[in-house]
């Protein structure tokens, strides 16, 4: 079953966490990029970042020659070095990127999103409880405490 005020495209307004000593801490900074789709047939789409990505400062025909940079001693001995800092930068981009969808349930103050596709694929077949306050405009859906410090994620529909 759906809500009807989940239905639409939610932006990320803030990522924050207290932990057990009451520190806030802002997992994806202070400005994190975000958002967050229902849809009215049951469906959920996230997407957050951290807002200073560093750029891969590759073409995109670059990114599809780096499989083959790897696997060919040559072209990396000769461009070794700017796909390798290209490299580096991904790693550290998708540290800080995480996507996710799926279908969601609504089951009281609960929705849970049962993920079926994830950048992080231990979350794939997995459900993501969290509990929700809802307005027209404004979403705050928060985490179950894992180590004992709830998440809370802020949200505003566009």
């Amino acid at each position: 079953m759906t809500n009807p005020n989940f239905v639409g495209v939610w932006k990320l307004v803030s990522w924050k966490t207290e932990n057990p000593n009451g520190k806030i801490i802002y997992p994806y900074g202070k400005n994190p990029i975000g958002h967050l789709t229902y849809t009215q047939d049951g469906y959920i789409s996230a997407n957050i970042m951290k807002d200073n990505c560093l750029p891969l400062e590759l073409s995109v025909e670059e990114l599809i020659k780096t499989r083959k940079v790897f696997l060919n001693p040559w072209l990396l001995f000769r461009n070794g070095r700017k796909y390798i800092k290209a490299i580096i930068r991904y790693f550290k981009s998708s540290i800080n990127y995480i996507s996710y969808s799926g279908k969601y349930q609504i089951q009281g103050d609960k929705v849970i999103h049962h993920v079926e596709v994830s950048l992080i694929p231990d979350w794939i077949g997995k459900d993501l409880e969290r509990t929700f306050e809802i307005t027209d405009h404004e979403l705050l859906l928060t985490t179950l405490p894992l180590d004992g410090s709830p998440q809370y994620l802020q949200w505003k529909r566009i």
